[in-house]
C-alpha cells in the first residue's frame, strides 16, 4: 500500500510540472508567433508581442531593442502628444483615425531604427576605446540642470506627464546614448586625414583659378551640388543667413575676386562675391560658390553601419543596408511616409 501511495505521489508530482511545462511552452509558442509571424494589424499579435521582451532588432549578437521596449516608447512619444494641447495654436492631434495609427507607425520605425543606431554607436566606441562611466553620465545630467536652473522633483515631475519617464529612464534613453554619440563625433572631427581628399580637390580648383580659369567653368569641373551647372551662381543673401565660416569671406572680398579655400562644417568652399547692395534695411551679397563636400559624421555612421551585421526580426520591417535604415515592408506605409507632410496637414505629430 505503501508503495501505491509513493507510486500516485510522484505521478502527481510529474504531471503537474508535465502540464505546468506544457502551458509555459504553448505561450512560448503563442509569443513567438506573435512576435515574428502574425500580422501587427492582429489584435492579439499586438497585445502579446508589445508585452514580450523578445528581439525585434539585433546588431550582431547584440539586441538592440526588444518589442517590449519598443512599445513602451512609441507609448511615450504619444504621451507626449497627447498630453498637451496643441489646439491652442491651431494644431492637432490623432492617433485613433487609420491615418492616424499609420503616423504612430511611422513613429515606431523611427524608434526602431535610433535604437539600432544606439547600439552602432556603442559598438563602434568599444573598438575606439571610448568607455562613458556612471559617474560621467550623472555628472553631465547634474550639469544640465545646474545650467536651467532646474530641480530634480520639477524636472521629473515634468519628464512623467509628458513621456512617463522618471530621472532614472530619461539618463539611460536619452543622456547615455547622447554623450557616446558626442564622444564619437569628436573623435572623427579631429581626424583630420578623413577630409584630405575633399581639401586636396578644393586647392586644385584654387589653382587653377589662379592660373586664370574662368570660375563658372571651374565651379563645373570641381564643384558639387546643385549650382555647378550654373557656374556656382548662388544668388543674393543677407549676411545672417550664411553659414558663420563663410560670413567673413562674403564680407571682406574683393567684388569679382575669387577668394582662399574656407572650411566649413559641410565643406570646402572657394567664394566669389558677384556684387553686394543694401535693400530693406539689410545688407546683402550676391555669391557663386565652388563647393567640395566632406564626409560627414552621419555619412561616416552610416557606412560603418552598412558593414556590420543588423538584422530586424520583425515582419512589419526589413533591414535596407544601402540606406542603412529600418524601412517598412509594406509598399503602401512606404508611399505613406513619403507623402506623409501632405496627408496629414495640421498634425502636430508631425510637424514636431
Amino acid at each position: 500500500m505503501e508503495r501505491v501511495r509513493e507510486y500516485w505521489e510522484s505521478f502527481r508530482v510529474g504531471s503537474w510540472f508535465l502540464g505546468t511545462g506544457s502551458a509555459v511552452l504553448v505561450l512560448l509558442v503563442i509569443g513567438l508567433l506573435s512576435c515574428y509571424v502574425a500580422p501587427r494589424s492582429w489584435a492579439l499579435t499586438s497585445f502579446v508581442s508589445d508585452r514580450l521582451p523578445f528581439p525585434l532588432a539585433t546588431v550582431g549578437a547584440s539586441p538592440a531593442a526588444s518589442f517590449r521596449s519598443v512599445a513602451e516608447d512609441l507609448a511615450s512619444v504619444r504621451r507626449f502628444y497627447e498630453s498637451q494641447d496643441f489646439s491652442s495654436v491651431g494644431l492637432r492631434v490623432d492617433f485613433t483615425t487609420e491615418d492616424g495609427k499609420k503616423r504612430l507607425m511611422v513613429r515606431e520605425r523611427e524608434i526602431i531604427n535610433r535604437a539600432i543606431e544606439n547600439e552602432a554607436i556603442r559598438r563602434i566606441a568599444r573598438r575606439e576605446g571610448i568607455a562613458i562611466s556612471d559617474d560621467e553620465v550623472e555628472k553631465a545630467v547634474s550639469d544640465q540642470l545646474n545650467t536651467e536652473g532646474n530641480d530634480v522633483q520639477d524636472v521629473e515631475r515634468r519628464l512623467k506627464t509628458l513621456y512617463g519617464w522618471n530621472i532614472s529612464e530619461f539618463t539611460g534613453k536619452v543622456v547615455k546614448p547622447a554623450l557616446y554619440e558626442e564622444e564619437l563625433r569628436k573623435r572623427f572631427e579631429s581626424d583630420t586625414s578623413r577630409f584630405s581628399d575633399a581639401r586636396a580637390k578644393a586647392e586644385n580648383a584654387e589653382k587653377r583659378l589662379r592660373d586664370g580659369r574662368d570660375f563658372a567653368d571651374v565651379a563645373e569641373e570641381f564643384s558639387d551640388g546643385r549650382t555647378a551647372r550654373d557656374g556656382g551662381d548662388m544668388g543674393w543673401f543677407s549676411y545672417d543667413d550664411l553659414d558663420v565660416s563663410l560670413r567673413d569671406a562674403a564680407g571682406n572680398q574683393a567684388v569679382g575676386k575669387p577668394g582662399d579655400v574656407v572650411e566649413s562644417g559641410l565643406g570646402f568652399h572657394i567664394l566669389l562675391v558677384k556684387d553686394r547692395k543694401a535693400e530693406s534695411g539689410k545688407d546683402l551679397v550676391q555669391l557663386a560658390q565652388i563647393f567640395v563636400p566632406k564626409q560627414t559624421f552621419g555619412d561616416w555612421l552610416a557606412d560603418e553601419m552598412r558593414m556590420m551585421p543588423v538584422r530586424v526580426l520583425s515582419p512589419s520591417y526589413e533591414w535596407d543596408r544601402d540606406a542603412a535604415r529600418v524601412e517598412f515592408r509594406d509598399r503602401s506605409m512606404r508611399e505613406f511616409e513619403a507623402n506623409l507632410a501632405r496627408n496629414s496637414e495640421g498634425d502636430a505629430s508631425v510637424i514636431f
